[in-house]
């Protein structure tokens, strides 16, 4: 096959390939279903339309199958304003529009057209936006792997609006869907991509063994499927540096529910560890006005002291420090010692060894000091990664204006500039077009995309059906190479869900 000869062409000269999966259904009430009047027929000319997929608005979007599957989507048709009379619309697949799609990409590579014999409409292919709604129900498409070969394929679907009178945008009224089509070899170890994958797990909320439960993944040359772990770094909170006033020492204080993980650790964390995957514990300040930036030296070995007989009792692989919430300024407590956060880092390196991480999220304030050396110490030479500490945008520390800055010592190769936070579905059909271009952005052209973080990974509810995964979505989309005009990286992530029920991942303690 011509256009398969193309890819593998490509695919030889790549390392791996990246996709994004979607695995579970949205809840179509997060789109408004009727607002304001209703138009007079007289109006329908100036109503508008577009086909949707229920899982994501993207107009272009991915799917897998794996040997022997079948899946099944849903798309709608939703209008712009409350329907004045039922409007009827055909949804079907369009072979012509794969020569237009592969025209328009910069790679050589093409995409072959999906077998349409196997694609069914169980319940026809058409639907109707009734009289007084803007959405029509869920037409359900199905998709067979059966007897279609290893490959990388597109599959247009036009919808035709039967209603003369309505005007909607011919872009809107299509849809595609690149399937790639493998057979699974079972992997179960990391994943060897350049950039790192960090996860944090609130454990007031949160099992810890979430972490096992997602994976990446990644094509031979021949199409097969290798899984992978996707999590590389899990960060467990919450822990916290606290002032004792009595005794005037910084406390290391581990929260009642990340204790009771730790005290648990082959249950919790041992499975955690294995394909090398690390546990960190997050510490951040306690609210008490000492923080790292204001540590005496005395206050600095103590803390240190603490922190490793945590990591060597519970067997963790590490620390990270972020720097908020410690109230500086609260009642009388000193000043900030421009030295006293490198100290702690070096200290805790030192204490820990090259074989534990010491990382480090970089909030504004503190990377400010961190930026420059403090008695002769250069803090980023005793880290192992450090990230963006800014919620939901891409900061480069090393460009110019940036709102970090980058950390004295520290390699660019060690560097992250995103920290992603879950969202719900309208809020994450709002921010990832704004995120995936911008993290897409720090990955191909700058030497910042070397760690993704995920602050609080969430069980899946309404309107997070899919848990984290649709923040890590934002990631894999943006590192995904479909046109091949990159390195030809997919990559797609999948998650082991109960999706008959929510509150995957709950502690159960």
């Amino acid at each position: 096959m011509k256009n398969m000869n193309n890819i593998l062409g490509l695919l030889r000269t790549s390392a791996l390939c990246l996709t994004l999966a979607v695995m579970a259904a949205c809840d179509a009430e997060d789109f408004t279903r009727t607002a304001g009047d209703i138009p007079g027929k007289d109006d329908l000319a100036n109503v508008g339309g577009v086909l949707r997929r229920e899982k994501t608005p993207d107009q272009i979007s991915a799917l897998k199958l794996g040997e022997e599957q079948t899946t099944t989507d849903a798309v709608f048709y939703q209008l712009t304003q409350p329907a004045a009379v039922d409007v009827t619309v055909t949804v079907d697949a369009d072979a012509t529009l794969v020569d237009e799609y592969n025209k328009d990409k910069q790679g050589d590579a093409k995409l072959a057209l999906f077998p349409l014999e196997k694609v069914t409409f169980e319940e026809g292919k058409t639907v109707t936006v009734k009289r007084g709604e803007k959405i029509s129900p869920a037409l359900a498409v199905t998709l067979s792997r059966e007897g279609v070969e290893k490959g990388a394929y597109l599959l247009p679907l036009r919808a035709t609006v039967a209603n003369n009178d309505i005007s909607p945008s011919a872009k809107g009224q299509v849809i595609y869907y690149r399937i790639l089509v493998g057979e699974i070899v079972p992997e179960t170890q990391l994943d060897a991509y350049a950039f790192k994958v960090v996860g944090y797990v609130n454990t007031e909320e949160m099992s810890p063994l979430m972490g096992t439960k997602f994976y990446v993944e990644t094509f031979d040359l021949d199409f097969n499927t290798i899984i992978q772990t996707w999590i590389d770094i899990e960060v467990l909170r919450p822990a916290a540096l606290k002032f004792d006033k009595t005794t005037r020492r910084a406390m290391l204080d581990i929260g009642p529910d990340l204790q009771y993980v730790l005290s648990n650790r082959d249950k919790y964390l041992t499975p955690l560890q294995k394909s090398s995957r690390k546990v960190l514990i997050c510490i951040t300040g306690g609210n008490t006005g000492l923080g790292f930036c204001n540590m005496t030296d005395e206050q600095i070995a103590d803390f240190v002291f603490q922190l490793k007989y945590v990591v060597e009792t519970y067997k963790l692989d590490g620390v990270n420090y972020f720097d908020i919430e410690a109230s500086y300024g609260k009642d009388g407590m000193p000043g900030v010692n421009p030295a006293s956060y490198a100290k702690l880092i070096k200290a805790t390196k030192e204490a820990l060894g090259d074989g534990k991480l010491v990382t480090v999220a970089c909030d504004a304030e503190s990377t400010d000091l961190l930026a420059t050396a403090h008695d002769g110490i250069e803090a980023g030479k005793y880290i192992d990664y450090a990230w963006s500490g800014i919620f939901d945008e891409v900061v480069d520390a090393y460009t110019d204006g940036a709102k970090l800055k980058p950390i004295a010592g520290l390699e660019q190769s060690k560097y992250g500039g995103a920290l992603l936070k879950t969202h719900n579905t309208q809020e994450s059909a709002q921010l990832n077009p704004i995120l995936t271009p911008a993290v897409k952005s720090l990955y191909r052209e700058t030497q910042s995309g070397n760690v993704f973080a995920f602050w609080d990974m969430p069980t899946n509810s309404a309107g997070y059906e899919e848990g984290p995964k649709s923040a890590f979505n934002i990631v894999a989309d943006a590192v995904t190479d479909w046109d091949w005009e990159y390195d030809g990286m997919i990559l797609l992530i999948n998650v082991n869900l109960d999706f008959n029920n929510y509150g995957n991942f709950r502690k159960d303690w």
